[in-house]
């Protein structure tokens, strides 16, 4: 069976070809972020037929870094990206000709590490260009009413703080996250009293990303490891709650904060400490890197979870909207 699969991530859109369950090519290029509602899904077809040769695409699953709407295969709302809602399941099926599943990125990779790896109680963990979670409990994938029961990322750490690009407050992403960090370090660069360094002016001009600032504190910049030792206390913090909250016999670690920097990680997982209540469970990298996304969403079409089959129709039980 031949599989197209797509992770939409907040900086980069990765298509792949699967088949029967081996990533045969695959494609990167940045997110598009301007356009009409239907620019992405356009972007998503091109690519597909780029890779596909000759070759019939049988399903496809396509991941999404942000809220959606599981039954219509609809994004709701993706924070990290100015198109921000947009329609993915019906254009695509009517190009491709296929039937084709929508997932969060984390849920897709969630799935796919339970499937590779065996094991029933697990979380995937993304510290990327936003921060989300996926859940696997007693071998069960958790979605929620519309497929959301997984968006850590927007757990509230500090309830003055900063707004997040979902327009939440005080959010885990809006401190943490790789979006995040050149306005979260000019916050802190315009209290600090310290030495003038390189890292200082540059968060002053909003301009620390990520890869600058873990460079400059690996060279001892002082403010960079002021810094970097907050994010420390941040995300100890946040993965702490997720912990508390599912109780994982293992938790994978993915996303380019993450896969680029494990010193980073090693002391975030020591400052675990002061925040956890569960039994710290096995921690691991994503075995696929940057594919595991890619692999997830594949992994969920060839084995679609069961929970997608009670979803059929949405709840009878009026709320707020």
């Amino acid at each position: 069976m031949d599989i197209l699969a797509a992770d939409i991530g907040g900086t980069y859109l990765r298509v792949a070809l699967f088949s029967d369950g081996k990533l045969v090519k695959k494609v990167k290029i940045r997110t598009p972020r301007s356009g009409g509602k239907l620019r992405i899904a356009e972007e998503v077809y091109k690519l597909a037929m780029d890779l596909r040769g000759e070759k019939d695409i049988d399903r496809a699953g396509i991941a999404v870094a942000g809220l959606i709407d599981v039954r219509r295969g609809d994004v709701i709302r993706m924070p990290n990206n100015p198109i921000m809602s947009f329609p993915l399941r019906k254009p695509l099926e009517e190009r491709l000709s296929a039937p084709v599943l929508v997932l969060n990125d984390c849920v897709a990779a969630a799935w796919g590490e339970h499937i590779s790896r065996g094991v029933d109680n697990l979380v995937y963990l993304t510290l990327s260009t936003g921060i989300g979670a996926g859940a696997v409990v007693n071998g069960n994938l958790l979605l929620g009413k519309d497929g959301n029961a997984h968006e850590v990322g927007h757990i509230t750490l500090d309830y003055r703080g900063r707004r997040c690009g979902c327009g939440g407050r005080g959010h885990w992403e809006a401190m943490a996250s790789g979006s995040a960090i050149p306005l979260f370090s000019r916050e802190m660069a315009s209290e600090w009293e310290g030495e003038r360094t390189e890292a200082w002016k540059t968060a002053l001009k909003g301009e620390l990303d990520p890869p600058t600032l873990f460079s400059l504190w690996r060279d001892g910049d002082v403010f960079a490891e002021e810094i970097v030792f907050e994010l420390v206390k941040i995300n100890a913090a946040g993965i702490s709650s997720v912990i508390n909250v599912y109780d994982p016999e293992m938790l994978v670690l993915g996303g380019s904060i993450v896969l680029n920097n494990r010193d980073f990680v090693e002391l975030i997982l020591q400052e675990m400490r002061e925040y956890i209540t569960n039994r710290m469970p096995f921690v691991d990298y994503a075995g696929s890197g940057e594919d595991a996304v890619l692999k997830g969403i594949a992994l969920s079409v060839l084995r679609r979870p069961r929970v997608l089959d009670t979803l059929s129709s949405p709840s009878k039980i009026k709320g707020k909207d």
